[in-house]
């Protein structure tokens, strides 16, 4: 009778553990993107050597892709087609992770300490304003990853647009998890950059102008 119940137990012990009901076990991992402060590339050092406490930089609005507003790490497989991972997450909203590292990245670059998220408050005072369409912004089925982001400044006291590009950068993911996550942190300080070395081209003017 004891065998007996041994192993009746026995059995619904084993039918539980491989019951599709039965609770799986979570292999999910979380990534963010690193700014350039965090482990910067190479070649990412300032661009503006002198102080630039007296630019007031307004950054935003940052126009996201609703493919890539998801939690699940993005690849695209093809024109027509992404892939969403099974177990690689986002750890906070792809947009809002872009957003804080542009924004981090910007200040390191500028030196400038003084910049504004949007929607900032109607008596703020920018002197600039960054705008930025983001297109693509993910990792690809061959290995690399792609950034597409057109962009813009504009003066912060007229509204008037002042200049207006697009950045594209890839960089091939490297081995490993954070493979992907690396690579386009390094696309998006190209971005930073290019935004950075405009802006420190515009700031002496109107500086100048002033005098």
């Amino acid at each position: 009778m004891r065998i007996g119940t041994a192993l009746s137990l026995g059995l619904l012990f084993c039918c539980g553990a491989c019951s599709p009901l039965a609770p799986q076990p979570d292999h999910s991992k979380f990534f963010i993107l690193s700014s350039i402060s965090d482990g910067a590339p190479q070649g990412t050092s300032s661009i503006s050597q002198q102080a630039s406490q007296d630019l007031v930089l307004g950054v935003g609005p940052i126009y996201f892709p609703d493919y890539l507003r998801r939690p699940e790490v993005v690849t695209l497989a093809s024109a027509n087609q992404i892939n969403l991972s099974a177990e690689k997450r986002w750890a906070e909203p792809l947009d809002k992770n872009f957003e804080r590292v542009v924004t981090e990245n910007l200040t390191e670059l500028l030196n400038d300490q003084k910049i504004e998220k949007y929607p900032w408050a109607r008596n703020a005072h920018v002197d600039y304003q960054v705008v930025i369409d983001v297109q693509r912004f993910e990792a690809l089925s061959n290995g690399s990853s792609q950034l597409t982001a057109r962009w813009m400044i504009r003066d912060g006291r007229s509204g008037q647009d002042v200049y207006a590009a697009e950045t594209r950068s890839s960089t091939p993911v490297g081995s490993g998890e954070t493979g992907a996550s690396q690579a386009l942190s390094q696309d998006l300080a190209v971005l930073s950059r290019d935004i950075a070395a405009k802006l420190s081209q515009l700031h002496p003017i109107r500086s100048g102008s002033q005098t």
